[in-house]
């Protein structure tokens, strides 16, 4: 039996001090609208696998008030990484995991669940999202972001990593830009994304009635090890909105020092809006998440 785990994120248009775990003096690369921030989140100390088999592990934990890429914004794409105190990156191939982190604020309720607002994420995959053009995320002045993360080591000594996200983004004052409303949907349901799936192919499948009207213009998946695809469908109209399909070890980073493969690669679906939905829309996400008979590590 295999833990997989499963969540689709969509993006549709709609109409502080640092935390103490957060490099404050943060790598910023800026250029004239629109602008390019890169924020460094941590030192993070990851402890030491203790056995061939076994791995360490922060667990989750939550991170307070963390920096944003800009006041009074529209962020219109999130490059992740996990690095190492010189920039290098911190993959599996040396140890490091980034297990999920996951941004977002109690400025906002979530659509889906009704808690603070999930807003960006990434798993080990390090996905980038690009919004279409003409569509933002909307960060009002004063807000506060906060970052729950989970970060594994495969190797028998500590490490001590860094959360690096790249931003792009650019002024609210005068920008023609469409703000976008995060729409997160789990397959373990709001109470998580993690459930034990049997050995062979199997499906986990979540329903969600819609309560918001808007265009579907992004939208991304994320599983684990085991984890094959994250589909979603529109169950009022039959279409499907989004099949995203993982890949394993795509690089040498991504093949941990005992020779697994983790997952590389999760394409996002995007560009000009291709959908438009309604208030009770049923949609039904990730009806394509299934797992194979691979022992995972979530």
């Amino acid at each position: 039996m295999a833990s997989v785990v499963g969540a689709a994120l969509g993006i549709t248009a709609t109409g502080p001090a640092p935390a103490a775990a957060q490099e404050t003096n943060s790598s910023v690369r800026q250029t004239r609208n629109p602008q390019t921030t890169t924020v460094r989140y941590g030192p993070f100390t990851i402890p030491a696998a203790s056995g061939h088999d076994d791995h360490g592990e922060t667990r989750n934990r939550i991170e307070w008030n963390v920096q944003k890429p800009c006041e009074n914004c529209f962020v219109t794409g999130f490059k992740p990484n996990l690095v190492y105190a010189d920039g290098s990156n911190a993959n599996v191939n040396t140890g490091p995991m980034l297990h999920h982190a996951v941004l977002g604020t109690h400025k906002r309720s979530d659509v889906v669940c009704k808690g603070p607002q999930r807003v960006f994420a990434s798993g080990n995959e390090r996905v980038e999202t690009k919004l279409p053009p003409g569509y933002g995320v909307k960060v009002v002045r004063g807000e506060r972001w906060n970052m729950l993360y989970d970060l594994m080591n495969h190797v028998p000594e500590e490490k001590k990593v860094y959360i690096s996200i790249t931003y792009t983004h650019e002024f609210a004052d005068g920008s023609q830009l469409t703000p976008v409303t995060p729409i997160w949907m789990d397959a373990g349901s709001c109470l998580g994304s993690v459930w034990d799936a049997p050995e062979g192919v199997s499906e986990k499948s979540r329903r969600w009635r819609s309560t918001v009207s808007g265009k579907l213009v992004h939208m991304r998946g994320h599983v684990h090890h085991g984890g094959h695809s994250v589909r979603t469908e529109n169950l009022t109209t039959g279409k499907l909105l989004c099949n995203v399909v993982a890949e394993e070890g795509g690089s040498p980073e991504f093949i941990d020092p005992h020779g697994h493969a983790e997952i590389s690669d999760m394409p996002p679906c995007g560009g000009d809006p291709w959908e438009r939905f309604a208030k009770a829309t049923s949609s039904r996400s990730p009806a394509g998440t299934r797992s194979r008979a691979t022992p995972t590590t979530t």
